[in-house]
């Protein structure tokens, strides 16, 4: 095997003898090897929790509430005018 098709991290798992004579059988049927099979599938997956974690969601109720609290933002209460003043915070104007 050429240098270059090494790959530097390595992953092991443990399962059980069933699991792995499925997870072989799947990866032939498919034209892969057990690692590109297993890798492949765990990567996609991955992918699409990651996806679902950057998405927020919201009814159409919670989007008229947004709507509502970004169109007419409250005025700050004295304890968020207390914490924004501490020297530690920084501050982000807009525009």
């Amino acid at each position: 095997m050429p240098a270059a098709a090494l790959r530097p991290a390595r992953m092991e798992l443990k399962t059980t003898t069933e699991a792995k004579q499925l997870l072989n059988q799947a990866a032939v049927l498919d034209g892969m090897d057990l690692t590109a099979f297993v890798l492949g599938s765990a990567i996609e997956r991955a992918r699409k929790v990651i996806a679902d974690h950057a998405l927020i969601s919201l009814t159409l109720k919670g989007q008229s509430a947004l709507a509502d609290l970004l169109n007419n933002s409250p005025q700050p209460t004295q304890d968020m005018k207390a914490l924004m003043s501490l020297p530690d915070f920084p501050s982000h104007k807009a525009g």
